[in-house]
C-alpha cells in the first residue's frame, strides 16, 4: 500500500513539472533583463495559444507568485509605465532602481510568465552611461572623464541561487584585478540590493570591454559594457622603407585616444644625404611640407574603443623625406614624425656578382658591384681581394653609393672578396662574397653516340634523354625536324608513335658561353607482326620460284648438252663408216695413208 502511494505521488510530481514546462513554453516575455539607468525599455508578453489580452504584475521582493500584489500594474497610475491596447507591451520610458524586481505577465489565471529586471547605473555625476541602441540593454558605453575616476552600481532584487560579477572580456579578468595596475584605487562593495565599484585615477590605456554577468534562478543574463576613459591622443608611426620601383604606399597612424581624434598627415621631401637620423636631420635640406588631403584618410573600423588607426591608401612615393601625423580631440593634441626612406635594396649594403651570371670559372674576369645606401654611409668604399686593398669613391646611383670591381680569377686563394663601407657614425661595415670557382668544361654528349636510331612500335612511346653536360651547365633546347619545340623543357622529351612521327628527327642542343653540343635521334617505325608474316611469306614464295626456275633451266640446259653430244658422236661414227667403205673400194696399191687429216685420224683410231 505504501509503495503504491509513493508511486502515485511521484507521478503527480512529474506531471506537475511537465505542466509547468508546458506552460512556460506557451507564454514568455521578451526584452532586456539588464537595463541602463534612465534608458527606455520595452517588455513584450507573447503567448502561443492565441491570447491577445494580458495583465502585468510587479514585485520588488522576488519572483514567487505569493509575493506579487493581487492588483495588476494597469490599475496603478505609474507615470513611467505605459501599456499598449491589449496590454501585451509594457514600456518604461526612463528606467531606474525603483523598477528593479520581478515582472509577471498572465494571459489567464494559470498561464503566466515571469522575468527579473536589473539596472546598471553610473553613480558619479561626471561619468555618463548610455546604451548603444534604442532597446536600453545588451550593450552599453561608460564615458569616463580624463581624471579616470568613476563609480558604477548594479541594482538587483533578492536573488534565487544567484550571483553577480563584473569581468573583463579578454581573459575573464575580474574588474578590480584589471584596474589594479592601471589606477590608483579600485574597490568593490556589496550591500543589500547593490553591487558597487569605485575606481580612482585610471589611465586612458585602462579602457576595456567588460561583461556584467548575473545568474538568477539558474538563468544567466549578460550585458557588454565598454568603459572608455577620455584622454589626449597617444600616436605612433613606423619608419617607412620602400624600394625605388614601388610607386605607392599606405601611410598609417595608430594610437590611443578618446573621443576619436581628428588626424592630419603631412609629407616633407628631403635630400637623401641629409637623412641620417630623425634627430639630426638637416631641415634646410628639405622642401616645403605638403598636407595630405583629408578625403584620402580612412578610419579603421574600431567601435567603442580608445584604439584608432587612420590610413592613407596608395600615397604616391615621390622622394624620401619626413612623414608626420597629428591627432587632436577635445582632450588635447599630439604629433609624431617618421622617416620615409626610398632605397635601391632592403639591406644597408649589397655586394653581388654582375657577370658571369652562371658560375665562376678559373681564368674568368668577374664583374662585381658593391653598394651602400646614401642615408647611413659615406661614398668611400674599400675592396679587399687576393691580399690587396683598393680604396674607391662610390658614385651615387639612385639611393646608393656604387663601385665596380673587376677580379681576374687564377687560383683558389682569390675566392673571397670583401667590400667595406664607411658608416657615418665612424664604424665600418663589411660584406663578404665567397666565390665558388669551378673548372671549365665545354658542352659535350656524355654517352658514346651523338646520333641514335630509335625504333618505335605502334602504340608505344619512348623517352628521349638529352645527356649533354658541361660547366657551366648548358641550356637545353629541343628541335623536331629543325622546328623549335617551345613546350619541351629540361633534359627529357616523350615521343609517341603517330603519323607525324614517321621518319621524324629530334635534336637537343646544349649551349653555354663555352660552346655547344648536339645529339640527334632518328625515329624508325617498326612494322607490326601481321605485316611481318605476310612479308615473310611473300619473300619465301619468291625465293622458291627463283630456285625452281633455276633448277628447271639447269635441267633443260643439261638435256640440250646431252643431245648435242649424242648428235656429234652419231655424225662421227657415220663419217668413219663412210671412210671405211670408201677405202674398201680402192685397191691396196692406190691407197694413200698420208692424206692430210685422214692419216692422223686413222693413226689416232689405230
Amino acid at each position: 500500500m505504501v509503495q503504491q502511494l509513493c508511486k502515485t505521488v511521484l507521478i503527480l510530481v512529474n506531471l506537475s513539472v511537465a505542466l509547468s514546462i508546458a506552460k512556460a513554453s506557451l507564454i514568455h516575455i521578451s526584452g532586456p533583463r539588464i537595463a541602463v539607468q534612465y534608458s527606455k525599455i520595452q517588455l513584450r508578453c507573447m503567448a502561443s495559444t492565441g491570447q491577445k489580452h494580458f495583465l502585468w504584475y510587479f514585485s520588488s521582493n522576488g519572483s514567487a507568485a505569493a509575493q506579487y500584489p493581487k492588483e495588476p500594474l494597469s490599475s496603478h497610475p505609474f507615470s513611467a509605465i505605459r501599456f499598449d491596447t491589449h496590454g501585451a507591451m509594457l514600456t518604461i520610458r526612463a528606467v531606474d532602481r525603483t523598477h528593479v524586481g520581478s515582472y509577471r505577465c498572465c494571459a489567464t489565471d494559470t498561464l503566466c510568465a515571469t522575468m527579473s529586471l536589473f539596472v546598471v547605473s553610473a553613480t558619479d555625476d561626471p561619468s555618463e552611461l548610455r546604451p548603444t541602441d534604442s532597446l536600453g540593454g545588451g550593450v552599453a558605453v561608460l564615458d569616463v572623464q580624463s581624471d579616470g575616476t568613476f563609480e558604477l552600481a548594479i541594482f538587483h532584487a533578492p536573488l534565487l541561487e544567484g550571483e553577480i560579477s563584473l569581468e573583463r572580456e579578454a581573459g575573464a579578468v575580474r574588474f578590480c584585478d584589471h584596474f589594479r595596475h592601471r589606477a590608483e584605487e579600485c574597490n568593490e562593495q556589496r550591500t543589500n540590493g547593490v553591487v558597487a565599484y569605485i575606481v580612482r585615477n585610471a589611465t586612458m590605456e585602462a579602457s576595456a570591454q567588460f561583461q556584467v554577468k548575473i545568474t538568477n534562478n539558474k538563468r544567466l543574463e549578460v550585458m557588454h559594457l565598454h568603459i572608455l576613459i577620455r584622454g589626449k591622443p597617444i600616436v605612433r608611426m613606423d619608419t617607412y622603407c620602400v624600394l625605388r620601383n614601388l610607386s605607392h604606399i599606405n601611410l598609417s597612424c595608430q594610437g590611443y585616444a578618446y573621443p576619436t581624434p581628428n588626424v592630419t598627415f603631412t609629407y616633407t621631401p628631403c635630400l637623401p644625404t641629409a637623412m641620417d637620423r630623425l634627430s639630426d636631420i638637416q631641415r634646410d635640406a628639405c622642401e616645403k611640407s605638403i598636407t595630405v588631403p583629408q578625403h584620402l584618410e580612412r578610419l579603421s573600423p574600431f567601435n567603442h574603443t580608445t584604439i584608432f588607426e587612420v590610413i592613407i591608401p596608395s600615397w604616391p612615393v615621390l622622394k624620401p623625406g619626413i612623414v608626420s601625423c597629428r591627432a587632436s580631440n577635445g582632450e588635447g593634441s599630439s604629433s609624431i614624425e617618421t622617416l620615409l626612406f626610398v632605397r635601391n635594396f632592403h639591406e644597408p649594403m649589397q655586394f653581388r656578382i654582375e657577370s658571369p651570371t652562371d658560375v665562376v670559372l678559373y681564368d674568368d674576369t668577374v664583374n662585381i658591384t658593391c653598394q651602400a645606401d646614401v642615408y647611413n654611409f659615406t661614398n668611400q668604399l674599400t675592396i679587399h681581394h687576393g691580399g690587396s686593398s683598393f680604396h674607391l669613391a662610390g658614385e651615387q646611383l639612385g639611393y646608393a653609393w656604387t663601385i665596380t670591381y673587376l677580379a681576374h680569377i687564377t687560383n683558389d686563394s682569390q675566392n673571397e672578396v670583401v667590400c667595406e663601407g664607411h658608416h657615418k657614425n665612424g664604424t665600418r661595415v663589411r660584406s663578404t662574397l665567397n666565390l665558388s670557382i669551378q673548372y671549365p668544361s665545354k658542352p659535350h654528349v656524355v654517352s658514346v653516340n651523338d646520333s641514335v636510331n630509335v625504333t618505335i612500335a605502334d602504340g608505344d612511346a619512348v623517352r628521349l634523354e638529352c645527356d649533354i653536360d658541361g660547366t657551366p651547365s648548358p641550356d637545353i633546347v629541343w628541335f623536331k625536324n629543325d622546328a623549335h619545340l617551345r613546350h619541351a623543357q629540361g633534359h627529357f622529351v616523350r615521343v609517341a608513335l603517330d603519323e607525324d612521327e614517321t621518319r621524324a628527327t629530334y635534336r637537343c642542343v646544349g649551349r653555354s658561353r663555352l660552346g655547344r653540343a648536339t645529339k640527334t635521334w632518328y625515329i624508325v617505325v617498326e612494322e607490326s607482326m601481321h605485316w611481318l608474316l605476310i612479308g615473310g611469306l611473300g619473300a619465301g614464295a619468291l625465293i622458291a620460284l627463283l630456285v625452281i626456275g633455276t633448277v628447271a633451266w639447269s635441267v633443260g640446259a643439261y638435256q640440250q648438252l646431252l643431245h648435242r653430244q649424242m648428235d656429234l658422236e652419231t655424225q662421227l661414227r657415220m663419217s668413219k663408216e663412210n671412210v671405211a667403205d670408201e677405202l674398201m673400194t680402192v685397191p691396196l696399191s692406190q691407197r694413200n695413208y698420208n692424206t692430210p687429216g685422214m692419216g692422223s685420224s686413222l693413226v689416232h683410231e689405230a
